[in-house]
């Protein structure tokens, strides 16, 4: 079966893609291509070989997933799925609904789930090939055996085995001749790979999951227009010292240089309009009515919330403050949704229009990198792709690979060794196995110094998240000084009681870390920060609002109840324990002293007018934010800091953007915008355009 995108198939649709008037003009000089993924083919008509047949396809868990179909002469009469390793919440919930699509449409050919696609494209896989088996038809094993490990200095056995990375010899059945093929279609791997089209460059596009695979809403950028070039300065000596002076600052100017580029790349290439053309300052001056600013209504993709900022005068964020004078550094952050849809869903879009504009973009999905080409000067000269059929592809790059396969939380291996903070935390991604760092380190490149840099917080489970109200640990007991900030809770709860909630991932089937609960009463208008009206909480609230829209379901967790111990049973937490906090918490209001943890008394009021609320909070990890050393230009770093010739690095997988411990939560979607414009200026350094 093929998965690559065909150039010839993509004209008959190439027609009703929507692009805007400057999407137009600056591709002219594309022709007009076109893509369509090969389908799985369904059983045709005809005797089938009675009996039982099983097979195992790759889904987002750390299992494979198990179908088992069962035939007589002439119809499938009875299919069984295992979905076990798959996440509570996403891929784990749809086997019985794939099971009545197979059985009544007779065929693998059915409609997956919207919202666990990667889980459903292997339901899909593995069902074809069942019935495959059943109609005699030879049949590529799903799971194929690696070449035989090597295990380069600088990795562990263990690391290599749990990436899809393969570093023996390896005879391509295949070699095709491309000028940069990038890996990886995220975040930053789609810019890397339109830009590189755009420029005139032959591309290939590697992704070893079936569509395009992003998280998170909002990416940012500097807009030079609204800034002074002293505020822009400022911000990178801000942002370094948030980091604890551990960023390489030649990589933090590089994304104030060229962050606004990108993003407006991004947004146009999403076909996202605005009411007034950018270029006057119009689409980044007013976050009042974000929705009007972009919208592709086509796509049903829109701005549904600003978070735009200019960082100006006495700038402060939690406890760190730094006085900007009258200089002025503005970054732009539209939100793009809305939820549940996801950046994933609008690099899709991104990925579509280009391609329907410059056929010299060629995608290859279920086709991972394995490893790469090196030529006996150590010149990365390309990669080879592994597809579905087990069939090893040789990519040639004539003038650069760009790896953008991001972070390594799903590698417990890399995890223990590299960001052992995070090994007892559920995490928000999937198949994230650190590919690309494995492969740039057989290289020759060096992996960023310990101390890697981790994204965690908690968005969807409730509202207010960062307000200091009363927080207890899952045995109902207050725990720290709230006045902390939520972004740094994952470091607080290592220390607090394991939980096994909803979404707790195939890891942790004990119980996970990072879980607490928020405690306020309904008097918190009067006291929060930030206070949000109940009517904008109810949707929060399992079950209050049919059909809430902007959110994800299975994670909302906010609770309202009469009483203290109605709202325990609710959060799942001892009544006695809570009731208990709850007094010390108002005791210590009384006194005028928080004497147990030293909160702000400003942030200290009493929790007694019914009814209560409450939100359980569930910190898991975002990304792991580091990866090997690179240049400004994304280009890999070996350990005495020369350039790998022709190896690129960017997005998570690249250079020593933050280095601290934590990411610096000081400017909302720095971590997607850092994507966009590393993943451009990859491919414009690799073209000779910087």
């Amino acid at each position: 079966m093929s998965n690559k995108i065909s150039r010839k198939g993509f004209l008959k649709i190439a027609a009703a893609t929507a692009m805007s008037g400057a999407t137009a003009g600056v591709l002219a000089a594309c022709e007009a291509a076109s893509s369509s993924v090969a389908a799985s083919s369904s059983a045709a008509a005809g005797v089938y070989t009675p009996g039982t047949y099983t097979a195992e396809a790759t889904g987002i868990g750390a299992n494979p997933i198990t179908v088992t179909m069962t035939f007589d002469a002439e119809k499938i009469t009875d299919v069984q799925i295992d979905v076990s390793g798959e996440t509570a919440g996403y891929g784990a919930d749809i086997g019985d609904e794939m099971i009545e699509k197979i059985l009544s449409a007779q065929s693998s050919e059915v409609d997956g789930h919207s919202g666990a696609t990667i889980t459903s494209d292997a339901i899909k896989k593995a069902a074809e090939n069942c019935i495959n088996q059943a109609k005699g038809v030879a049949t590529a094993p799903t799971t194929s055996n690696k070449a035989e490990t090597v295990v380069p200095e600088g990795l562990t056995t263990e690391e290599v085995e749990s990436s899809v990375v393969e570093l023996g010899d390896i005879t391509p059945d295949e070699t095709m001749d491309f000028d940069i093929v990038v890996v990886g279609a995220g975040a930053a791997g789609v810019p890397a790979a339109g830009w590189a089209a755009e420029l005139g460059a032959s591309v290939a596009l590697l992704q070893k999951q079936s569509v395009v695979v992003s998280q998170g809403n909002c990416g940012s950028a500097i807009i030079h227009s609204k800034s002074t070039p002293a505020g822009e300065k400022m911000w990178v000596h801000m942002t370094n010292g948030l980091c604890d002076w551990r960023a390489d600052t030649d990589l933090l100017n590089a994304y104030v240089e060229h962050s606004e580029e990108a993003l407006m790349w991004y947004l146009n290439r999403a076909g996202l309009t605005a009411e007034t053309e950018y270029g006057d300052g119009s689409l980044v001056d007013d976050n009042a009515n974000p929705s009007a600013l972009l919208h592709n209504d086509e796509k049903e993709i829109n701005c549904y919330m600003c978070t735009s900022q200019d960082l100006t005068g006495v700038w402060q964020d939690r406890m760190d403050t730094y006085d900007f004078g009258g200089e002025h550094c503005y970054f732009f952050a539209p939100w793009i949704g809305p939820k549940p849809k996801n950046v994933g869903d609008v690099l899709a879009v991104v990925l579509e229009n280009v391609q329907a504009a410059c056929p010299n973009l060629e995608t290859f999905f279920n086709t991972p990198a394995v490893k790469l080409v090196v030529d006996d000067a150590g010149k990365v000269t390309g990669v080879i792709g592994k597809d579905a059929d087990g069939k090893y592809i040789q990519f040639n790059a004539a003038k650069g690979v760009i790896l953008a396969t991001g972070d390594y939380m799903n590698n417990d291996a890399m995890v223990r060794r590299w960001c052992p903070d995070i090994e007892n935390f559920d995490k928000k991604q999937f198949q994230k196995t650190g590919d690309g760092h494995i492969m740039a380190i057989a290289a020759g490149a060096k992996m960023e110094n310990l101390g890697h840099t981790k994204m965690m917080h908690d968005f969807d489970s409730g509202l207010m998240y960062e307000e200091p109200f009363l927080y207890v640990d899952m045995e109902g007991h207050r725990f720290c000084n709230e006045d902390t900030g939520f972004v740094y809770m994952g470091n607080i709860t290592k220390y607090t009681p394991a939980y096994n909630g909803n979404n707790v991932d195939s890891n942790h089937p004990n119980g996970s870390q990072g879980w607490y609960c928020q405690i306020y009463d309904s008097d918190y208008m009067s006291y929060a920060k930030a206070p949000v009206p109940e009517a904008g909480m109810l949707k929060y609230i399992p079950g209050a609002v049919e059909n809430p829209e902007g959110v994800f379901e299975n994670l909302l967790d906010t609770y309202k109840a009469d009483t203290l111990e109605e709202l325990a049973a609710l959060l799942d937490i001892p009544a006695d324990a809570l009731e208990e906090s709850v007094a010390r918490y108002n005791e210590l209001c009384d006194q005028g002293a928080d004497v147990d943890f030293g909160k702000s008394m400003k942030y200290m009021h009493k929790i007694e007018k019914a009814p209560f609320w409450g939100i359980r909070k569930h910190i898991r990890v975002s990304s792991v934010d580091s990866g090997v050393n690179t240049n400004a230009y994304g280009q890999a770093l070996d350990a005495e800091g020369n350039v790998i010739d022709g190896l690129y690095c960017v997005g998570n997988l690249g250079g020593t953007f933050y280095g601290g411990a934590d990411y610096p939560f000081h400017q909302t979607g720095l971590s997607l915008g850092r994507c966009y414009t590393f993943g451009m200026i990859a491919a414009k350094h690799a073209l000779g355009e910087l």
